[in-house]
């Protein structure tokens, strides 16, 4: 039976664990995987065994990050060494005023987390690194769009969005049993994590990581994972910009 001290070793030592990389006791974690699949441990709620808990207690415990980072699906998991060579490959190089309208769920999502993050902030100064997030359907009041059923075009917009930013890096997944949701990256990492690599160009960070995923990775389809966040990349990038 697979532990959650084992589990932090295991993603730690690979780097990162994405649904397409079943590199962690095959006869339990069949990918996509959320929890749900791992054989007879899941929802059991005992923190040292059940996998579904794992999403919350490992980013609460900062042992690694957890998000819909692989192409918006759930399950993927960056350990602190790795998470800036991620943030080099992925993060588009533009602000983000520069990326998006005003008006796009991206852009009011980014908004909202900042002036949350500031105000929380402002008023519990301990709290800087332990940012609460908000969950997704607090944002979702917070842009009128409750009940969801009312709305049901738009909140798949903004669930779309919601991921697009998990995908490029500029939020990250926390929170509690009960209450996953949002927070900004740069909020929530510590900073030691942005400082275990040397900042990279696009093409160093992303060949990193494509040569890890192939170390692996049982699939075959090593690449398969980064797909749409290279799209998202390249897509809100001035790739004639200087990189760092």
């Amino acid at each position: 039976m697979l532990t959650y001290d084992n589990f932090v070793e295991l993603v730690n030592e690979a780097g990162f664990l994405t649904p397409y990389t079943n590199y962690i006791d095959p006869e339990i974690f069949k990918f996509p995987w959320a929890g749900k699949n791992a054989k007879g441990q899941a929802y059991t709620n005992d923190p040292e065994t059940d996998p579904e808990l794992w999403k919350t207690r490992a980013p609460r415990d900062k042992k690694m990050a957890y998000g819909y980072f692989f192409n918006g699906k759930p399950g993927g998991y960056i350990a602190p060494r790795f998470f800036s060579i991620f943030v080099d490959a992925f993060r588009p190089r533009l602000p983000m005023e520069e990326r998006y309208r005003s008006d796009v769920y991206e852009y009011e999502i980014w908004k909202l987390l900042r002036e949350y993050n500031r105000h929380r902030m402002s008023r519990v100064a301990s709290d800087v690194g332990h940012s609460v997030s908000l969950s997704w359907s607090d944002i979702r009041k917070k842009m009128g769009l409750e009940p969801a059923v009312k709305y049901k075009a738009e909140v798949r917009k903004l669930d779309l969005a919601l991921k697009n930013l998990n995908m490029t890096y500029d939020t990250v997944i926390s929170g509690t049993e009960g209450h996953l949701g949002c927070v900004l990256a740069d909020a929530w990492v510590p900073p030691e994590w942005m400082q275990l690599n040397p900042r990279m160009k696009h093409e160093e960070a992303l060949e990193i990581i494509y040569r890890q995923a192939e170390k692996i990775s049982t699939s075959g389809e090593a690449k398969t994972a980064f797909r749409k966040s290279l799209r998202l990349y390249k897509n809100q990038s001035d790739i004639t910009q200087k990189q760092y």
